[in-house]
């Protein structure tokens, strides 16, 4: 039995505000509306011990941080 071959990563360019480790944001190079975002939601679960909120749960937590859908 051969040794199996081993697969080679395929490397892709990082945009200049992403992390060389894992490509997403480190919390200091976010912007202050996702980090408002992200602890909105983290506080939803928090408080309604909920580890995975519905998309409808999250849309209320979008609402309730001020977003309106503009009619068309």
């Amino acid at each position: 039995m051969g040794t199996p071959k081993r697969k080679t990563k395929t490397t892709t360019t990082l945009g200049e505000d992403e992390s060389p480790r894992t490509g997403t944001l480190r919390p200091d190079e976010m912007p202050p509306d996702v980090i408002e975002f992200i602890t909105a939601i983290d506080d939803y679960k928090r408080v309604n011990r909920r580890p995975f909120p519905t998309w409808s749960e999250v849309l209320e937590i979008f609402k309730g941080l001020g977003y309106d859908r503009k009619t068309r």
